[in-house]
């Protein structure tokens, strides 16, 4: 667009310069996440009835990808799978641009670090996802000074509730004492929240609080 400017000839309007380079940088990352959703499609191991919902890009072009049900991520030539049950929280840093998972189950690392560097809306996403998971996680005492964690987790893809409790390293769950406190108490949860085991759901899993 040319425009004349104090009555000497036509000029450039210099607002105008830095448009082009604008679309093309949003063409540029709209055709990558298309890209990115492609190859997740066709490579990542989303089971039936899941959802995808969001992908992203490791600093080392790894992917990312969330469902409805679970966040998956290459490791090397693998793939890893974290259902949102499994986890306890999401966190986002902006600024050093990393998502990092804490699991909340043995059979899932303790924390899952993701460096992105396409994040897209994945962070979002998984902090979505595991808020929705989440039913119960309170802190309950049992002989006045040691306690456990009580844990509830909606398992998606169906209506179960997954229960979890994390004991004191001081307590024993053998101790018939110490496992009668620990089923009324989360009878007394269930009733609270009213999230009972639901079809097929696992018997309620105890487990000892880590060292350190």
């Amino acid at each position: 667009m040319l425009v004349r400017r104090n009555g000497r000839g036509p000029q450039r309007n210099r607002r105008l310069i830095s448009w082009p380079r604008w679309v093309q940088a949003w063409r540029d990352d709209h055709e990558q996440r298309a890209a990115a959703r492609a190859e997740a499609r066709a490579h990542a191991p989303v089971r039936p009835g899941e959802r995808l919902l969001a992908v992203a890009r490791g600093a080392g072009g790894e992917l990312a990808v969330a469902t409805d049900w679970a966040l998956y991520h290459q490791a090397g030539l693998s793939w890893a799978r974290l259902g949102w049950e499994q986890v306890g929280w999401a966190d986002w840093d902006e600024q050093r641009r990393v998502l990092t998972l804490t699991g909340l189950t043995p059979t899932v690392p303790a924390r899952t670090v993701l460096r992105l560097a396409r994040n897209w809306d994945l962070p979002a996403v998984a902090a979505e996802r595991v808020s929705w998971a989440k039913v119960v996680d309170q802190r309950i005492s049992l002989n006045g000074e040691a306690g456990a964690r009580v844990i509830a987790r909606r398992v998606p893809g169906g209506p179960q509730v997954r229960w979890l409790v994390v004991l004191d390293q001081r307590l024993d769950a053998a101790d018939p004492e110490v496992r009668a406190g620990l089923e009324a108490a989360v009878a007394e949860l269930r009733a609270a929240t009213g999230a009972g085991y639901g079809a097929g759901a696992d018997p309620l899993g105890v487990r000892q609080r880590a060292r350190g």
